[in-house]
């Protein structure tokens, strides 16, 4: 720990008992929280699994793992850390449900939403059951709607997506409520029924995840017990983005023990719209003795130059913080920077002016080889209503400068999208009348027509297409989709010869995951002339209305951006990243403090009760907050642009404080600016979705795995599917109750996964529910064993990680017996199961020193467990053949396999490979 600063080390070696750690900006959190780990593991001797850390991103999460298993490689200990809670708290309080299905009122296997766009369609899709409740129309009267029904419809199931949120997020019992406010009595009707649909159709959203494990933590003393008892050691990165319900479940969950850590900074507290309080963080020492709690304050700035820093500090500073603000002063570390001055300002007598001002200026820094790469640069505003967004990214392309901004007006915009919506309008073209169309979909088919015609052989299939399309049925938009990847617009694109094809790949890739999630809210049901193909009408004339109100990283995170592009974020956005250029632009803003509080509904007081600070100050504090966090982004060079009549009074002390780029001042010569940093994350490579599907088809890996289009679902049943989740389902509560099971149970349990597959009971019911019950009767003594089910495995390699999940791992005194479930019959051609065999082997070795057995159970045989015996012989040639494939990807060798019938006749992308059959 020698390379830790002073306040650094106190907080590695401070580990028992409650501990605040506020880290300021770049001030080396993610090492603190890395040796702090590391220090409970080897020097406290503490098991993995009894310690808890929590992240707010999966990304940083990635980081945080790969970086403790450096530092163990590096001491030389050998300590296996995949039992560790470490994630996200949804994907740990996901974990904890799970592992104790039990005491919860959802089903085991239930299905997480991905987000907030698949909430907000969950609820528009099941509106008619809302609009019957008692005041529905009273509620929404006070509220403007859009006058055409769909977006009206859409509008509403966002407010009440966004109201039932801020209940769970602030922890509101909505129940227990006495009123006779109309408002609030809607929505707990409201509340109750969306409870309801949850537990139907077995779906949980984000926010009730939270309030389902604090409901099983609180109504529970037994579960509560055990869950403290689990714990030694409980680390919360970014706390200062917690809430209320989050709060309550990590006091629950530490309260016998009390060694929780919580690391954030107040001052970038910005998610107060979804939830998050500063409050948490500020008051965290005030649920214990004034005695026990340290507070410890990392003020070492490694980020960012001094002048840079400086400014942050005059800015956080600027208003009275009424003791809402730890007192801290970041120093910068950084000493050796040319410039004495770091920060500048862009300007112009208008807002066009200034844009030209900003472009050239960036285009200096190229000019001038000071970046070698645009995303060295990333231009950040309040929101994407900003006019200047618009006007800075026409202004850079004209210059041949890309920019990527994942927000979805650009999004829909963008040329290969409207290009593919128009290919594949223009298929059903019967099916829609032009005067049906509305003005996008119309140019999208424009963009089709003249796109075509370049490619002789993309006409002759539109037309053929066109033609016969009654003769034609498709599983999903992808299906369609995939077909046109043959075309040569399509090919370049997938080269990426250029930063606008980079970019093009990115967008098509998403959109495949927009039509895979549209596939799952039609049910599956297939794209034919059966239904009229109404699936494609309602896709184009309704779901694509509705979808280009949200904005696509809504519905799927973005974490990377395409290379060579200037990033365009929110300033949310760019929480927790870094660039060595940052230019801010909305500096027209000012606090909210308009009229727009009087606004509020009886339920945001109701939602707001608990706060001591009033709603103005709360204002001001997000606006500081937020902008500290857009400042303190800047590595090298911050600069603040605007015209100058749009400065607002709370910037034009520090915008006119700093010199413009056009001045003396700012000598281009003396710049020097940092590299992007390329991060270490090594690949994590599993079995079943890397290895086994690069042998498969290295050409198909690299367009699911690395450029990340979805594959298609196609509906049909799976024996295998509905076996392994019952046979999963009885496993795991055995490992939680320790009970038998009876016939009924198990008849109940196969209907109800049946019922959460959305498949219709067939005659294979009787089959599983057989399969089942003699797997229960052939196991009876064994489960007393059962050590682990679907136990996640990791193994870390010179420069990738493998992983492997293992169906079953049992454990007597003798041995381990690693399980892995099979449906159909044996096969003695099984070196493929054997080498995924021989890695959960490899995989276990160095956490148990007992003797390791491996096992393939065919569900369907009378004698189904054989052993597949496994000796170190196999064990090295194994490793080194899977090896050879781990290399093979990660030196991205996607070639093409010869012509197979059965492996590329049933493919999604055969048609990119090998044209139209």
């Amino acid at each position: 720990m020698s390379n830790l600063n002073k306040k650094q080390f106190e907080a590695v070696e401070t580990v028992d008992g409650p501990v605040v750690i506020i880290a300021g900006p770049g001030t080396g959190k993610t090492k603190t929280l890395v040796e702090r780990a590391v220090n409970i593991l080897v020097n406290k001797k503490v098991e993995a699994k009894k310690i808890m850390i929590t992240t707010f991103t999966n990304k940083a999460a990635k980081e945080l793992e790969l970086r403790i298993n450096e530092k163990l490689e590096e001491l030389n200990e050998n300590i296996d850390i995949s039992d560790m809670y470490l994630g996200t708290m949804h994907s740990i309080w996901t974990r904890l449900i799970q592992e104790n299905i039990t005491y919860s009122n959802f089903f085991d296997n239930f299905e997480l939403m991905s987000g907030d766009y698949e909430q907000h369609f969950f609820i528009y899709s099941r509106l008619k059951e809302y609009k019957i409740l008692e005041d529905y129309q009273k509620f929404f009267d006070n509220l403007s709607y859009n006058e055409n029904k769909y977006r009206s419809d859409w509008q509403k199931s966002s407010f009440l997506r966004n109201k039932i949120n801020d209940l769970n997020e602030n922890a509101i019992d909505i129940e227990s409520i006495q009123t006779s406010d109309i408002y609030i009595n809607f929505i707990k009707s409201a509340y109750k029924l969306y409870e309801k649909q949850l537990f139907e159709n077995n779906i949980v959203d984000f926010s009730y995840l939270q309030v389902e494990f604090l409901n099983m933590l609180l109504k529970n003393k037994e579960f509560l017990e055990k869950i403290n008892n689990n714990f030694d050691y409980i680390m919360i990165d970014e706390y200062q983005d917690s809430n209320k319900i989050q709060e309550k479940i990590l006091l629950s969950i530490s309260k016998n023990k009390k060694n929780i850590c919580v690391v954030g900074d107040e001052d970038q507290s910005i998610y107060r719209f979804r939830g998050a309080s500063a409050e948490n963080i500020l008051n965290f020492s005030k649920h214990f003795n004034d005695d026990k709690c340290k507070l410890i304050v990392l003020n070492e700035n490694y980020r960012s130059v001094n002048d840079i820093v400086e400014f942050n500090n005059k800015w956080i500073k600027a208003i009275n913080w009424h003791g809402n603000r730890f007192d801290k002063n970041i120093v910068s570390m950084r000493k050796n920077d040319f410039m004495s001055h770091n920060v500048f300002h862009i300007s112009g007598s208008t807002s066009d002016e200034n844009i030209r001002n900003t472009v050239t200026f960036i285009k200096k820094l190229k000019q001038n080889n000071k970046i070698t790469n645009y995303n060295q640069i990333a231009v950040l505003f309040s929101h994407f209503k900003d006019r200047s967004a618009k006007k800075l990214e026409e202004a850079l392309k004209k210059e041949q400068i890309e920019v990527y901004s994942p927000r979805t007006k650009v999004f829909f915009e963008m040329y290969e999208i409207k290009l593919t919506f128009g290919v594949i309008l223009a298929c059903f073209k019967k099916y829609f009348p032009e005067e049906a169309l509305d003005i996008y979909l119309l140019e999208c088919l424009d963009l089709a027509r003249l796109e075509i015609r370049k490619d002789s052989d993309f006409l002759t299939w539109i037309k053929e297409k066109i033609e016969n399309i009654t003769e034609y049925s498709f599983n999903s938009l992808n299906e369609i989709f995939y077909e046109i990847l043959n075309f040569s617009y399509y090919k370049n694109v997938l080269k990426e010869e250029s930063s606008i094809e980079a970019r093009a790949n990115h967008n098509l890739a998403i959109l495949s995951k927009i039509f895979k999630n549209f596939q799952k809210y039609v049910r599956y049901q297939k794209i034919s002339v059966d239904n009229d193909f109404s699936i494609i009408k309602y896709f184009f004339t309704k779901y694509l209305e509705i979808l280009k109100q949200s904005r696509v990283d809504e519905i799927f995170s973005e974490e990377d951006y395409p290379n060579d592009c200037i990033p365009f974020l929110t300033i949310h956005q760019s929480k927790g990243l870094e660039f060595p250029v940052v230019i801010v632009f909305s500096l027209y803003s000012t606090p909210n403090v308009s009229g727009d509080l009087s606004r509020q509904t009886s339920i945001d007081r109701l939602i707001n009760s608990n706060s001591k600070i009033t709603e103005i100050e709360k204002e001001y504090f997000d606006f500081y907050r937020k902008f500290y966090v857009a400042f303190s982004r800047a590595k090298n060079l911050l600069v603040l642009s605007c015209y100058e009549k749009g400065v607002s009074e709370n910037f034009k002390p520090f915008f006119y404080s700093v010199r413009g780029v056009n001045s003396l001042q700012f000598d281009i010569n003396n710049i020097n600016l940092d590299k992007v940093t390329e991060k270490d994350e090594r690949k994590v490579l599993s079995y079943t979705t890397d290895i086994a599907l690069y042998r498969y088809c290295p050409m198909k890996y690299f367009l699911v795995r690395e450029k990340e289009y979805s594959t298609f679902e196609k509906r049909i049943f799976s024996l295998g599917i509905i076996t392994h989740k019952a046979i999963e389902h009885i496993n795991k509560l055995f490992l939680q109750k320790q009970e038998l099971f009876s016939d009924d149970y198990i008849e109940n349990l196969v209907k109800n996964i049946y019922r959460f597959q959305n498949i219709d009971l067939d005659k294979n019911v009787n089959k599983i529910i057989d399969i089942i019950k003699k797997y229960v009767e052939d196991e009876n003594e064994n489960f007393k064993y059962i050590k682990k089910v679907e136990a996640s495995e990791f193994r870390v390699e010179d420069n990738y990680i493998l992983y492997g999940q293992i169906d079953l791992i049992l454990e007597d005194e003798n041995e381990i017996k690693i399980i892995d479930f099979k449906t159909g019959k044996y096969n003695e051609y099984f070196s493929d199961y054997r080498q995924q065999l021989s890695l959960y082997k490899l995989l276990l070795q160095k956490k148990y020193t007992k003797d390791i057995k491996t096992y393939l159970y065919y569900l369907e045989e009378d004698e189904p467990k054989k052993e597949i015996i496994i000796d170190e012989e196999d064990l090295i040639e194994d490793l080194k053949n899977i090896n050879k494939t781990s290399q093979d990807i990660l030196d991205r060798k996607f070639n093409k396999i010869p012509y197979n019938q059965n492996t590329c006749g049933l493919c999604e992308f055969k048609n990119y490979c090998w044209g139209i059959q």
